[in-house]
């Protein structure tokens, strides 16, 4: 009698097969497990089945003529010996059933074993699964990584926001939390100037853009609670024509436009600024290390409710960058201002903005626009 070989992952499977193929009276003639590198299978292991058809199915297949018809003793003897395969079968499909299930519950009992000891039973094998584990996130992090770095942000800080991302987020979903993630340490928007701090002065080196800052904002102010209720107010008495361009500006919005002389305090204007609810200042550009930088900060000190503004040039180099907010923060606290504001400027002239997004971020500086 011939023997057919079935093979699938699982017990049922094969079984399964051997009815589609040799009925249901089919007699298994042995069942063995072997490591699955055959089936196109790479680990793992399966089940392989040896059957054989029924031999009651002998007895149905054609006769030749003229063969005498079996006894009646026979017949019986054939179906009991069919009824015993057929019962032999189902023994053994019970076995092996039975045998899985145990097996499962030995599993399931027996404790789950730890990382540590893991690695201490076989370090090099816990140390492929731990690599074939995180290569998704590896990859996703070594894509984000470059990215950052190619932006000039610090390795230490770009280190800091990868941790910060979970292991199982795919390359989108990372994308967008690490997005979040710099948003929130940016800070919320907020406005630069309320009923309660009406007065923006703009301070820092020279050549960052405070005059042309100015102006901006005047006319956002303008736009938004008209002319009539916004004032320029120049201190920029070194600079060639600084207060010459500052006027064509305040013509073009019709705003008002007041000047400081040297020393002259701001509080002097408070009563010419009385009815302007919005007032802008431009300062004198000052290089951090100019000894006059304490006394332009303190012509800005006073009774009046003033928020100072630092203006970052985006195309500084990060060391410039930390000395400027260094000196001018120190040096406004030593006036008496709190500089926790500033403004990114020149952005269309940075080829990177990582050293300014860095500096801003560790300093805590509000942004604005």
């Amino acid at each position: 009698m011939q023997s057919h070989t079935f093979q699938a992952k699982e017990i049922k499977e094969a079984l399964a097969l051997v009815r589609r193929d040799l009925g249901p009276d089919a007699v298994v003639v042995g069942t063995r497990r072997i490591p699955g590198r055959a089936m196109g299978l790479l680990g793992g292991s399966f089940i392989e089945v040896t059957a054989q058809a029924a031999a009651a199915a002998d007895t149905r297949a054609a006769k030749p003529a003229g063969l005498r018809k079996p006894s009646p003793q026979a017949a019986a003897q054939k179906e009991r010996e069919a009824e015993d395969n057929v019962v032999s079968t189902a023994n053994r499909h019970k076995a092996l059933l039975a045998l899985q299930r145990a097996k499962r519950n030995r599993e399931r009992r027996e404790p789950v074993e730890t990382p540590q000891a893991s690695i201490m039973r076989n370090p090099r094998e816990a140390l492929s699964a731990a690599a074939a584990g995180s290569i998704g996130r590896v990859a996703t992090h070594a894509r984000l990584r470059r990215r950052l770095l190619a932006s000039l942000i610090p390795r230490e800080l770009c280190e800091q926001w990868l941790k910060q991302l979970p292991a199982d987020l795919a390359p989108s979903q990372a994308e967008q939390r690490l997005r979040a993630n710099l948003s929130h340490l940016l800070g919320a928007p907020a406005p630069l100037v309320d009923r309660g701090t009406r007065v923006a002065a703009f301070v820092g080196p020279t050549g960052v853009g405070k005059t042309t800052t100015a102006a901006k904002l005047a006319a956002r102010l303008a736009h938004r609670h008209g002319a009539e209720r916004v004032a320029l107010v120049s201190a920029d008495n070194y600079r060639i024509g600084a207060r010459d361009q500052l006027r064509i500006y305040a013509d073009l919005l019709g705003v008002a436009l007041y000047s400081l002389d040297e020393g002259q305090p701001l509080d002097s204007l408070a009563g010419s600024l009385a009815d302007r609810p919005w007032v802008v200042v431009d300062t004198i550009g000052m290089s951090q290390r100019d000894a006059r930088l304490g006394e332009q900060l303190r012509q800005l000190s006073g009774a009046v409710a003033v928020r100072p503004v630092l203006l970052l040039n985006a195309a500084s180099q990060g060391e410039t960058l930390e000395e400027v907010v260094a000196v001018y923060r120190g040096t406004a606290r030593t006036a008496g201002l709190a500089l926790d504001d500033a403004i990114i400027s020149k952005q269309d002239e940075a080829s990177r903005l990582g050293p300014v997004l860095d500096t801003a971020i560790r300093h805590g500086l509000r942004l604005h626009f």
